[in-house]
């Protein structure tokens, strides 16, 4: 990849997920690269292939990490804390790449919404789905897997509001602290020790 285009690339993600789609021209991204708006289209066709390759790059190695969390060796509640804890990383380590996806659920664009739900999340919530199954095999896997994703999700995103609750802790919001929190609940539900 030309090192012009990873910049593209780069400014896009930060203006997507700040501003959301609708918000951020191809002006906008051209400005901030320092590049005239024509010279865009020498790398993507259009506002929204630079979008599709924006959200393209920013999860592919994600998604690979999180199927491997929920494929290793061990056992289904070790894959489950493996996989709580990766996503608790990856949300944690990328807060842009949060704000994106926390920005698509709020736009509402349902194209877009179905290319996130089936191509870059499809393959992780379906190993999700069958781990839970495996845990708990009477169970609703697609709404347990919803929950388990918005738990991890929703700690990290909640921190802006919860640094003013009572009895606030820097590290509730920290991976390691996500993830025991959630493998607590989980372990509840499951009717298993973690």
């Amino acid at each position: 990849m030309s090192d012009t285009r990873q910049t593209i690339l780069n400014v896009a993600m930060v203006l997507f997920s700040e501003k959301g789609f609708d918000s951020v021209s191809m002006r906008n991204i051209a400005d901030k690269v320092n590049i005239s708006p024509p010279a865009l289209y020498n790398h993507f066709k259009d506002k929204q292939a630079m979008y599709l390759a924006v959200i393209d790059e920013s999860f592919c190695n994600k998604s690979i990490q999180l199927v491997s969390a929920l494929t290793i060796e061990g056992t289904a509640l070790k894959r489950m804390e493996t996989f709580v804890f990766t996503l608790s990383q990856i949300l944690a380590d990328d807060p842009q790449f949060r704000r994106l996806i926390q920005r698509e659920q709020l736009d509402g664009d349902e194209q877009r919404l179905q290319y996130l739900a089936k191509e870059l999340f499809g393959p992780v919530f379906i190993e999700l789905m069958k781990l839970i199954k495996e845990i708990k095999p009477d169970c609703d896997t697609h709404g347990i897997a919803v929950s388990i994703i918005g738990m991890v999700q929703k700690q990290l995103e909640m921190e802006s509001l919860a640094q003013f609750f009572p009895d606030y802790k820097k590290e509730h919001h920290s991976p390691a602290y996500v993830t025991q929190l959630t493998m607590s609940m989980l372990s509840a539900f499951f009717g298993t020790q973690s």
